[in-house]
């Protein structure tokens, strides 16, 4: 009968739809609680993987390197799967690169592949399998090609040495004794620009005494610490120390954390089968080795020079029981019994209160109602914290003070023992799939099953970062910024700028997230908003910066803004103010001081990125002056290196005697010569050109910085960037080291073919002489055919910064007249003279137009310097000379043509190589700029030393191998 009625009803419902109103349900038993659905039930790849993390402490298998590589673990667990970001060279737009599979081990007798750590210095990567063998990878040279420095053959194959807890010590700061921090951003009081607080973090130890390098932590679930670290002749070597001694199932460890402390030592937190919480201090010293003959022996070497030994000392600090009985916090609370994640905060100095607060023990509990449960249960976690206080005092009842004053004893003060003091715990209704420590443990991330991101005070537990905040920021996400993933999240992996982030879902897949801009279109973004938001990457641009982590996610959190030329000129200009850098290169001083400026590199990569749309597509202004800037940085490097190698690689074969790196060399001299023609053409143009002319022409009643300015404006509509080349003392002298190192080159190969003359031609093909010999002709042929002298423009170029010099001088007099008397505290007075020509220099490296003074300078040059020199010129030649090497002309016709002749300019040789060649290529994940891929076991010492510099394209972004192409 029900089925009948059942059919019946349906067919109504079809011919007839009811229409239900349910306003008002919700109020149906007097209460103003909305009825809502159950949720999804948690799926069985969850609970696996939440199993998972509850039994093993160790099983991360996404990770998210300095460096800028993306490791992930196959599902089979047999092989690792490397990603990186990447701007498509199409278009300029960030997205993941495609995974390269690799698996640089001979076996996996351990069983798959567990967990992944990347280290802190050298991209150096720790892989696990699941009885805790670890093999170390090197990422010193690509993205997605590692090589191996330690391998696991030798490793034992045994359960109870499965791998529980990780930790890599902190590398050794330029600054032994202070990590630099630049936040907050303070709004300044004209309400559009910021100002950065920059303070300095006391260094936690232990270090490795090599900058270079780290060392890695492991300890194994029957409570053995192994230290893997490295000789200074990179010979990895492994050190134990017993921690624990397990004799039962009940003292096994099934997760430890570890972190370092203000005393030098690291602290290890580990949780047992049985409950209990226990931390064991050690301290790891680096010595060095005693030579055999000590009286022989070279006096005052540094550590870092010398034969390495560890030594090892252990003492057990505390215990408590991680799951104590009549401290529930939620009614679920006796149903989480085991621990899935647990993580140590070192001690934190308040920069207020000028104290250090405790070392703080974090432990998260979660529950997960079961499959077949009759009750709607939500999911749950539970995060529980510990205070390490170290200097507790024992108190004694006051009966026994009593009972003491009473006898007349003295007493003893009670001893200061340490003890773990349980803190407030915190509740969550998701499942925490994972916990980081960021801000050097000032602040806590934790990532939920959802997809959802939270960010946490480390000592109030309080959410941070969840409004907008353009007073005074911490983080870029304080500037209207939000950052998540999607739901059925099982893994993920933030980048080290927190920029954004990698999820490993459900089912395998891996997907990238940015930072979702979540005040307003980013296409209408005022003034202070887009201020905040540059803020913001500047913050973490100086961070990255002095840690040597990639920034390239940085970039794409820029790309989502149109107003791209106003975004770079005001990160670079908060970049210089915040990293105190110097743009002043006017005095004549040694072009290495201006070679080793990191940060000017990081400006003109600002510039030459945010510029760029694309390898087929038009650079604006300043993009095409940082580009041309970068490539002869690069060059100069390229050839001081291969003159001046060091010692070691000198012993065993001199780079310039190598054919090799003589045709390398002979690549940079074309190049560079044709820069420095091209450079000569268009200021020749200039001096042809009326308008530009009568920029110069004007009467002396005509504002000078009027004329300066117009000049300018003329020059971008114009994209003319050779006078603002010139201009700038950063820029200038980079051009001037181009020009010393094409004279050394052409030095070189006229000492090489004298040598050569006077000596019959060898008759073996295979000779080396006959490939060296050939290329110093190459070289030569450049060098001593070419239309401009590289002499004879660095004269050019001399006297042009001399003026410069004066002008400043004169322009800059008054204040230094005017300088006030020194303090009565001896205090230092700020150099009023140098802080104007830094104004001045860093006006001109945002090309922006010149200070009125050099309105004089640049007319005599034009008019006078320019003009002289042009008479000994064949402006003719230059003016039909091709210069397609340099990839500088933006025109529609040459871009046009470079993409119907299919090749690349090899940044590396300087020649050009075939888009369809079947060789391996290498290429900059940032800018797109190629290179052959020439690593090889054949090369003599020179090339690979010349080869292992060539770890970063000139932009600064990192080098990845191109897909496609069988090794």
């Amino acid at each position: 009968m029900s089925m009948l009625l059942g059919d019946a009803m349906s067919e109504m419902h079809q011919a007839h739809p009811m229409q239900v109103d349910l306003d008002g349900v919700d109020d149906l038993f007097g209460d103003n609680v909305p009825l809502s659905l159950p949720s999804h039930p948690p799926s069985r790849r969850l609970r696996r993987r939440l199993d998972e993390l509850r039994n093993r402490g160790c099983c991360r298998r996404l990770a998210w390197s300095k460096g800028g590589t993306i490791a992930s673990i196959t599902a089979d667990g047999q092989s690792l799967d490397l990603r990186h970001l990447r701007a498509d060279p199409k278009d300029a737009t960030w997205g993941l690169s495609e995974p390269r599979l690799t698996a640089p081990w001979s076996n996996l007798n351990g069983g798959p592949i567990v967990h992944l750590s990347w280290g802190p210095a050298n991209s150096e990567l720790a892989v696990i399998d699941a009885v805790g063998r670890v093999l170390l990878l090197m990422f010193n040279t690509d993205l997605n090609r590692p090589a191996v420095s330690r391998r696991w053959d030798n490793d034992a194959v045994d359960d109870l040495h499965s791998i529980v807890g990780t930790y890599w010590l902190n590398p050794l700061p330029a600054n032994s004794r202070f990590y630099p921090t630049y936040s907050p951003a303070v709004k300044n009081t004209n309400g559009s620009d910021y100002s950065f607080e920059t303070r300095g973090v006391p260094t936690m130890g232990p270090s490795h005494p090599n900058p270079m390098k780290s060392a890695f932590v492991c300890i194994t679930t029957n409570g053995l610490l192994k230290l893997f670290w490295s000789q200074n002749n990179n010979k990895t070597e492994e050190t134990t120390l017993e921690l624990e001694s397990a004799t039962s199932a009940d003292d096994l460890i099934t997760h430890a954390a570890v972190c370092s402390d203000k005393t030098k030592n690291i602290f290890i937190a580990m949780a047992t089968t049985s409950n209990q919480l226990r931390v064991v201090q050690v301290n790891i010293t680096f010595n060095a080795a005693k030579p055999e003959n000590a009286q022989n022996a070279p006096q005052n070497v540094p550590l870092a020079a010398q034969v390495l030994s560890v030594s090892l000392i252990k003492r057990h600090v505390a215990v408590t029981s991680w799951l104590q009985a009549g401290m529930h916090v939620s009614p679920l609370d006796a149903s989480m019994t085991k621990i899935s994640h647990i993580e140590m905060l070192p001690a934190q100095f308040d920069f207020q209160t000028k104290q250090w607060s405790p070392i703080v023990i974090l432990t998260v509990r979660s529950f997960m109602p079961e499959p077949n449960s009759h009750y709607n249960q939500e999911v749950q976690s539970i995060i529980d914290r510990w205070e390490l206080v170290i200097d507790h005092k024992e108190t004694v009842h006051p009966a026994f003070e009593r009972l003491g004053s009473r006898r007349n004893s003295g007493g003893s003060t009670p001893s200061t023992t340490p003890r773990l003091k349980r803190l407030d715990s915190v509740v969550v209704n998701k499942i925490v799939m994972g916990v980081n420590v960021i801000s050097f443990g000032t602040v806590l991330s934790f990532y939920y099953n959802d997809g959802t991101v939270e960010y946490r005070d480390r000592s109030t537990m309080q959410e941070l970062y969840r409004e907008p905040n353009l007073e005074r920021m911490n983080s870029i996400l304080e500037a209207g910024f939000s950052q998540g993933g999607e739901p059925l999240c099982l893994q993920m992996a933030f980048s080290p700028t927190t920029f954004s982030l990698v999820q490993m879902y459900e089912d395998g897949q891996i997907k990238w997230h940015g930072l979702n801009f979540t005040s307003g279109d980013p296409d209408k973004t005022s003034d202070g908003q887009l201020s905040a938001i540059v803020a913001g990457c500047t913050m973490s641009t100086a961070g990255a910066t002095h840690s040597s982590t990639s920034i390239d996610d940085i970039f794409a959190v820029a790309r989502m803004f149109p107003r791209r030329d106003e975004f770079a000129l005001k990160w670079v200009t908060d970049f210089v103010q915040i990293t105190r850098m110097s743009t002043d290169y006017s005095e004549d001083i040694p072009h290495d001081y201006l070679i080793r400026n990191q940060n000017l590199q990081i400006c003109f990569s600002i510039f030459n990125h945010l510029g760029w749309n694309g390898e087929f597509q038009p650079r604006h202004f300043r993009s095409k002056m940082a580009s041309l800037v970068l490539n002869v940085r690069n060059t100069v490097i390229i050839v001081s290196l291969a003159s001046s190698a060091p010692s070691s690689v000198k012993a065993a074969s001199t780079p310039l005697d190598e054919p090799e790196v003589v045709n390398c060399l002979a690549g940079c001299a074309r190049w560079s010569i044709d820069f420095l023609c091209w450079l000569c053409d268009r200021l020749f143009g200039l001096l042809d050109d009326r308008k530009f002319m009568s920029f110069l022409s004007q009467g002396a009643q005509t504002n000078q910085s009027q004329q300066l300015i117009n000049m300018t404006r003329y020059l971008h509509e114009r994209n003319e960037v050779a006078l603002h080349l010139i201009l700038s003392s950063s820029m200038r002298h980079l051009i001037s080291a181009i020009c010393r190192r094409v004279s050394l080159l052409d030095n070189y190969a006229t000492r090489a073919l004298a040598w050569y003359s006077g000596r019959p031609e060898p008759t073996d093909a295979t000779s080396r002489h006959v490939g060296l010999s050939a290329a110093y002709r190459k070289v030569h042929r450049y060098t001593s055919t070419a239309t401009i002298k590289a002499n004879e423009l660095d004269d050019l170029l001399g006297t042009l910064a001399a003026d410069i010099r004066v002008a400043y001088s004169k322009s800059l007099g008054p204040l230094e007249r005017d300088k006030p008397p020194p303090n009565a505290n001896g205090s230092k007075q700020p150099d009023r003279v140098k802080e104007a020509r830094q104004h001045c220099e860093l006006n001109l490296l945002l090309v922006k137009e010149p200070p009125p003074s050099f309105l004089a300078v640049i007319t005599k040059f034009f008019r006078q310097d320019l003009t002289n020199f042009q008479r000994n010129i064949n402006t003719t030649q230059l003016y039909f000379a091709d210069y397609h090497i340099l990839e500088v002309n933006n025109n529609p016709e040459a871009l046009e043509s470079k993409e119907k002749r299919g090749v690349y300019v090899d940044m590396f040789r300087r020649v050009e190589i075939s888009r369809e060649a079947s060789t391996l290529r290498r290429q900059c994940a940032r800018c797109g700029n190629v290179m052959e891929d020439l690593s090889s076991p054949n090369h003599k010492p020179g090339m690979i030393f010349l080869l292992a510099q060539q770890r970063t394209c000139c932009c600064g972004g990192r080098l990845a191998l191109l897909p496609g192409v069988e090794e």
